[in-house]
């Protein structure tokens, strides 16, 4: 193993005053949207300039989960402090129709490894990773089966080695990634109908467990755990 970077990484589980329903793409959505009003001033939370309202383009530090029923918030490298330092208890959320008051907030902080492994490791996606846009999609629907195998894999690389340079972790060496099982799935996102991926894929990065890649990672798709 050769180490490569350790960051840390916050998490913040919010419990709230009553339960709540609904999926998890529908309500992350939600969170994320009612956390960025709540702390407009702060532009982690939101990927938008507070200033002029124009979006940001960077990877996300500030990531938003669902999880049986209660919000999950994940704060990388500058955003850890910050996030474990914000008031959360008693403050009141518009989450789509229903209004919620935060009853309990579990902080945790960890340090996570990445590092390039002398073995392939194996990682399943928790969420379906987005790694087509319009353009290439319509691309990938022409070519034959193992042609879109080459591309998935290429596409698969091309959005960790992205994700990697947003957390200012630079891969030391050549990355190697492949799909295994590759399952699509169709997400919304926007308004819109796309393409994603699930499944089992392998590497010779060593990962930790909260990371995600490919669009849209700060509304929970993409994210990673150990297989």
């Amino acid at each position: 193993m050769h180490p490569l970077a350790t960051l840390p990484l916050a998490q913040v589980e919010l419990h709230w005053d009553c339960n709540l329903s609904g999926g998890g793409e529908t309500r992350t959505r939600q969170l994320r949207g009612a956390l960025g009003t709540a702390f407009h001033d702060d532009d982690v939370f939101h990927q938008h300039d507070p200033a002029t309202g124009k979006l940001l383009y960077r990877y996300p530090q500030i990531q938003y989960r669902w999880r049986d029923g209660r919000g999950v918030i994940l704060g990388w490298g500058n955003a850890a402090s910050r996030l474990l330092a914000l008031p959360w208890f008693d403050l009141e959320l518009c989450l789509g129709e229903d209004r919620v008051v935060i009853t309990d907030a579990a902080l945790t902080l960890t340090h996570s490894q990445f590092a390039v492994s002398e073995r392939l490791v194996h990682y399943q996606l928790q969420t379906p990773a987005l790694i087509f846009n319009q353009d290439n999609y319509r691309r990938y629907r022409t070519l034959n089966a193992r042609e879109q195998r080459d591309e998935r894999d290429r596409l698969l690389i091309a959005n960790m080695l992205t994700a990697l340079r947003g957390l200012d972790v630079k891969f030391s060496q050549q990355l190697y990634a492949a799909f295994i099982t590759p399952i699509k799935q169709t997400c919304h996102y926007k308004g819109e109908s796309l393409f994603g991926l699930r499944g089992e894929f392998v590497t010779n990065a060593i990962l930790p467990a909260g990371f995600a890649f490919g669009h849209a990672v700060s509304h929970g798709f993409g994210e990673l755990t150990s297989y």
